[in-house]
């Protein structure tokens, strides 16, 4: 995905992003909860700070000049909690999402994306991109390391998600300010030139048209496949900050580039 999403933890520090940007109020959340199978035999898992993840992304690219358009389709697993030895169980995520892309300030953002979290097979959380970006390595169609992206939820399951008093996050979706998900990526690598696993293959056919026929071959240009190492947090944000969420990516992308 040029989701080249460890620190949907969000986004690359979410705190370093956009997830500690503003008042405490506005601060990401901590101390919280994950029931990975509900009402089921497994306790609820304390989550300090995030939610570890691993996966990797396979990412189309279209170029036209000095420019491109992409689509990702990205499988994640989740097993552990702020790096400790506390394992999550059955816990599951997948992401769709299109985006823009340009060489010569090797910018890229993402225009649409939908990350679904999964306990076995059921899904207890849905939530769609509200913005996402990063940097290109020069000369090159790879990502630099470090992608972010941020989700609001619009549907989480009762009995998954709850805050540091237990109380049910799934009771904040419907808030007009919501409950955001950070998603980034800080350690990105290049897989090329594996062939692209069946199971990502068919993600990306399920959500995008024209299909890619395998066997395909990642090979660093049109056809990427990247392993993400990151992490997930949760904001409940106070109305109005989702739109400093989007200026403080922005600002984290200027930033960047100056200092490359």
């Amino acid at each position: 995905m040029k989701s080249y999403i460890k620190q949907l933890g969000t986004i690359a520090m979410l705190s370093a992003l956009g997830f500690g940007f503003a008042s405490p109020a506005n601060a990401y959340l901590a101390n919280w909860y994950v029931d990975t199978d509900g009402a089921g035999g497994n306790a609820p898992v304390f989550v300090q700070n995030y939610l570890d993840l691993n996966g990797q992304s396979y990412i189309h690219n279209t170029i036209s000049g000095t420019s491109f358009t992409f689509n990702e389709a990205g499988t994640f697993t989740t097993n552990l909690a702020d790096s400790a030895s506390d394992l999550i169980p059955s816990l599951k995520s997948t992401f769709t999402g299109s985006g823009t892309g340009s060489f010569v300030d090797g910018a890229f953002s993402f225009t649409s994306g939908v990350l679904t979290v999964k306990s076995g097979a059921t899904t207890i959380g849905q939530f769609s991109l509200l913005t996402g970006s990063g940097l290109l390595n020069a000369n090159s169609t790879l990502p630099n390391g470090t992608v972010s992206i941020i989700f609001k939820a619009t549907s989480l399951l009762a009995g998954y998600f709850f805050d540091s008093g237990m109380n049910d996050l799934s009771t904040v979706v419907s808030n007009p300010e919501g409950l955001l998900f950070g998603f980034a990526t800080t350690n990105v690598n290049d897989l090329s030139p594996q062939v692209v696993k069946a199971e990502l293959a068919s993600l990306y056919n399920a959500t995008f048209d024209p299909d890619q026929i395998g066997p395909i071959t990642s090979n660093q240009s049109t056809d990427l496949l990247i392993g993400n190492n990151g992490q997930f947090k949760l904001q409940v944000p106070e109305p109005g900050s989702l739109a400093l969420v989007g200026i403080a990516l922005l600002g984290f992308v200027g930033a960047r580039r100056r200092k490359n």
